[in-house]
């Protein structure tokens, strides 16, 4: 009698451990079916209320909040898939990305931030610690993928912001070499363009970023807005990169300065 109540116990609770786990992915795959960003996020979180270890549910919650800038729930997620798979490179790698993007800061401050760092000379980084974060993160995606050309190519970046030139020239010469997808070839020249430009190298800066564009017209790494693409595709007599960058620049102060003066005016009040 004793035994058979042990084994009732063991059984319902086996039971109950395996339902938990299949209503768990039920809202996993219901996020991963889903089209919409919220809705998908909402599901993943509803499965991990569920099951807390189930890592694919933090990764991919994660990637979401990485793509609507909120950088430090992003690096929660990803944190949390490395406490559960330690040797999880893509997880190092994107959060190394979210605490490189964080740098930046989010919005439309970002944008701005991103044009100014662009143009930046090596110097002491305001960010300095976010930015040290982000190299440790990358260089731990390399070690345990010394194939991840992602991983070269936006260490090469967080090197360019925290000054360290000769570093970030080694890097993105590997990410080169390594020849990885079109986008992370994109970005890998788009940082080769910067480390060009900081050196005062301004022919090769100019080749550098053509070649980026030509691979990945719509990349977020162009700030802003991908003006100079479009500009440079349509419009004659634009060859020069350098002045032609300049309208997305003033594209942005323009936008700003119509938000803020529609704001400014009152609704005109109805005649009587």
């Amino acid at each position: 009698m004793k035994k058979t109540f042990v084994f009732s116990i063991i059984y319902l609770c086996l039971a109950a451990t395996a339902a938990t786990g299949q209503d768990a992915m039920e809202f996993y795959n219901r996020g991963l079916k889903s089209s919409l960003s919220y809705k998908k996020i909402e599901c993943f979180t509803k499965a991990l209320q569920i099951d807390p270890n189930l890592a694919e549910a933090y990764a991919e919650r994660a990637i979401h909040y990485y793509f609507q800038e909120h950088f430090d729930r992003a690096i929660e997620d990803y944190s949390r898939v490395i406490e559960l798979k330690p040797y999880h490179a893509d997880a190092y790698r994107m959060r190394g990305m979210a605490y490189l993007k964080k740098a930046h800061g989010e919005g439309m401050m970002a944008e701005i931030n991103r044009l100014v760092h662009r143009h930046r000379q090596p110097g002491v980084p305001e960010n300095r610690n976010l930015l040290v974060k982000a190299i440790d993160n990358f260089s731990r995606a390399i070690k345990m993928d010394p194939q991840m050309a992602t991983a070269y190519s936006y260490r090469a970046e967080a090197y360019r912001l925290h000054g360290n030139i000769d570093e970030a020239v080694l890097d993105v010469t590997r990410a080169l070499e390594l020849q990885g997808d079109q986008n992370s070839t994109a970005h890998a020249y788009d940082v080769l363009a910067l480390i060009y430009r900081q050196l005062g190298q301004n022919e090769l800066y100019e080749a550098a970023y053509s070649r980026s564009v030509e691979l990945d017209p719509y990349s977020p790494d162009y700030p802003p807005l991908n003006v100079p693409l479009i500009l440079k595709s349509y419009i004659p007599g634009t060859e020069s990169l350098k002045i032609v960058r300049l309208f997305g620049l003033i594209g942005i102060i323009v936008i700003s300065f119509a938000l803020i003066f529609k704001l400014g005016l009152r609704a005109p009040k109805k005649k009587d």
